[in-house]
């Protein structure tokens, strides 16, 4: 089972597929920019996530347009970055992260970091440890917070001086009640840091939580 969540449609894909359990099964995949898709189910080999657009190739055969190696947990999530146009590669890079709450607590912070150079984040005060490029880390929400559960974040990037640059200064609110995955990267368009930042209560556990 997983879930996707994509930086930016490439020539205007938004939706692409993978092949279900069932022989000539398809199941379409909704690529969301602004939130987490919906869990799907669909069928991977060789340990590779590979997923296909509405074109096919001379030999009849779908195309891929996205693909990256699986994780290792039985909820995942898939997010898929602009390969930027690199000749031979598909439209997207697929980065698999484990979805589950076991790994990815209720109350925590997913940050992903896509820039090219290191990262970290300022919480109340308290700077955390560099995040390298292309790797990601994870904190919980501080206990540190004033009396409508917020505290103050800079989440800042390495210049070539080495000095930190503030790409954003914010406020958030420490709850169980969600989890936050933020994405650190560059701007390919103006070259300057951006935070993205996408909170997520997973729909599985809205199910638990409906049972008898």
């Amino acid at each position: 089972m997983f879930r996707t969540l994509c930086l930016e449609h490439v020539n205007d894909v938004h939706e692409v597929s993978v092949p279900g359990s069932k022989p000539d099964e398809v199941i379409k995949v909704p690529l969301f920019t602004s939130d987490l898709s919906p869990v799907i189910e669909g069928r991977f080999v060789n340990n590779e996530a590979v997923f296909f657009g509405p074109e096919k190739g001379p030999d009849g055969k779908p195309v891929p347009v996205a693909r990256g190696p699986l994780a290792k947990a039985n909820r995942q999530l898939f997010l898929f970055i602009p390969s930027q146009g690199r000749e031979g590669k598909p439209a997207y890079e697929v980065k698999a992260y484990d979805d589950d709450t076991g790994s990815f607590a209720m109350g925590s912070v997913r940050a992903i970091n896509l820039s090219p150079v290191p990262v970290r984040f300022v919480v109340s005060g308290s700077p955390s440890p560099q995040i390298p490029a292309a790797k990601f880390a994870q904190f919980s929400h501080p206990k540190k917070v004033d009396e409508y559960n917020m505290f103050p974040v800079a989440v800042e990037f390495l210049s070539g001086d080495g000095k930190w640059v503030t790409g954003q200064s914010a406020s958030w609110k420490a709850t169980d009640r969600r989890r936050d995955i933020v994405v650190t990267l560059v701007n390919s368009k103006f070259k300057l840091p951006e935070v993205r930042m996408y909170s997520d209560f997973p729909p599985w556990l809205e199910t638990q939580a409906a049972q008898p």
